[in-house]
């Protein structure tokens, strides 16, 4: 279970400690994105390397939506319609 995932478990207003929580989890996960693009730009020369630090960007974004989501989901159960797909 990621960490962001206990500070969201239940559907009541998120404390400081939660929002602390999940602000650090989505800013680690841009880390990842920044790391392994820079990684790509060094690497154009190895194929696969290249194509291997591309999965780990898209991974690391997928993460980061999921995390969004959940993020949203307080704020749906308080009457807002719920969307589909990345915004």
């Amino acid at each position: 279970m990621a960490t962001g995932e206990t500070a969201l478990s239940s559907g009541d207003e998120l404390s400081d400690e939660a929002w602390r929580v999940l602000i650090h989890d989505f800013r680690n996960l841009l880390a990842v994105i920044v790391n392994y693009s820079e990684l790509i730009a060094g690497e154009t020369e190895d194929a696969a390397a290249v194509k291997n630090d591309i999965l780990e960007v898209r991974l690391a974004a997928e993460r980061a939506i999921a995390l969004t989501d959940k993020l949203r989901r307080p704020a749906r159960t308080a009457g807002e319609p719920e969307t589909t797909g990345a915004s």
